[in-house]
C-alpha cells in the first residue's frame, strides 16, 4: 500500500484516459478509494487462527507494531488473542473502519507514516503484510522503511514481512486481465501492466458498488526476497525464516508468495574480566 512527504503512506496511480502521465494520490486518498471495498475483499484472504498462532511465535515480547495496519483485517485478531497491538496507517477512512470493529478498542490505531512511525516503544514484532511494504514505490523508501521498522523491535524482536512474487503466468507482453468476481450484479475484472526493469505494477480494479461501476487504481514497486534481505541487513537485521504464508507453511521457490522473518540480535553480554 514510496517518495512521498512524510505524511503518506501509501500511494496510488491513476492513469489518465486522455493523456499519457498519471495523477499520484497520495495519503488519504488511498484509504478513501479502498476502504470501502477492502474488507469484502479481503476479510476471507487468510486463517487467521493461524496467523495468530505463527505471529505470537515471533513475538518476544507479546507486542505487535503493525504498519499500513488498514482496516484492522489481523490487528484485531491478534489483540484479542492478549497481544498489544499498535497499528499505524496514514488513511483516516481505513482507521475509522477498524475502530468500527467489535474489539477494536483493543487496538492503539495512530494516524501516521510508516517512513516515520508515530511510535517510541520497542515491540516484539513488526508486521508488514500483505505487500504493504510495495505501496512504496522507489527503493529508497522502502528501506528506509525497513530502518524504521528494525529501530523500534526489542532485541531479539522479529520483522515480518509478506509479500507476493510476480507469477508470469499472470503477464502476457506486460499485461494482465484478471476476473476476480463472476457476478452478474456486482463482477469485477482486475488489468494491470508490469514494468520488469522498475520492478512496477500498476492495476486498474473495476468494480460495481450499489450499481455503479468503480475504477480502483494502484500502482506497486515489488521486493523480490533477495532484495529485501539486503534492505534487512542493511538495517541490521538477520534473515532468520522464509515461509509460503502467515501460517508458517514452508516456502517453496516456486510459489508466488512469501513471509520473511528478520530477527534484531539480542545485544551479546559483556564477557567477565
Amino acid at each position: 500500500m514510496r517518495r512521498r512527504p512524510a505524511t503518506s503512506v501509501r500511494r496510488t496511480t491513476m492513469t489518465s484516459p486522455t493523456t499519457a502521465g498519471s495523477v499520484v494520490l497520495t495519503g488519504a486518498a488511498y484509504g478513501q478509494t479502498w476502504a470501502a471495498d477492502y474488507d469484502t475483499l479481503y476479510d476471507d484472504r487468510d486463517d487467521i487462527p493461524a496467523v495468530v498462532e505463527f505471529l505470537r511465535r515471533h513475538a518476544r515480547p507479546a507486542s505487535v507494531l503493525e504498519l499500513g495496519v488498514g482496516t484492522g483485517r489481523l490487528a484485531v485478531p491478534l489483540a484479542a488473542a492478549g497481544m498489544r497491538v499498535v497499528g499505524v496507517d496514514n488513511s483516516p477512512a481505513m482507521l475509522d473502519r477498524l475502530r468500527a470493529k467489535p474489539g477494536a478498542g483493543r487496538v492503539d490505531a495512530r494516524l501516521g507514516d510508516m517512513l516515520h512511525p508515530p511510535a517510541e516503544e520497542m515491540f516484539g514484532c513488526v508486521l508488514i503484510a500483505f505487500s504493504t511494504l510495495y505501496l512504496l514505490t522507489d527503493q529508497a523508501d522502502q528501506r528506509a522503511c525497513i530502518t524504521a521498522a528494525a529501530a523500534r523491535l526489542a532485541p531479539g524482536g522479529s520483522l515480518v514481512v509478506e509479500g507476493f512474487i510476480p507469477d508470469p503466468d499472470r503477464w502476457h507482453h506486460g499485461h494482465s486481465l484478471q476476473v476476480d468476481r463472476w457476478d452478474p450484479e456486482r463482477p469485477a475484472v482486475s488489468v494491470g501492466r508490469l514494468d520488469t526493469t522498475a520492478q512496477t505494477i500498476e492495476t486498474l480494479r473495476i468494480t460495481h458498488t450499489d450499481g455503479q461501476p468503480r475504477v480502483i487504481a494502484n500502482r506497486l514497486r515489488y521486493v523480490l526476497p533477495a532484495e529485501l534481505d539486503l534492505l534487512a541487513e542493511s538495517a541490521g537485521l538477520t534473515l532468520t525464516g522464509r515461509h509460503r504464508d502467515l501460517t508458517g507453511r514452508p516456502f517453496d521457490p516456486r510459489a508466488h508468495t512469501h513471509v520473511s522473518v528478520y530477527t534484531n540480535p539480542a545485544p551479546h553480554s559483556a564477557s567477565p574480566a
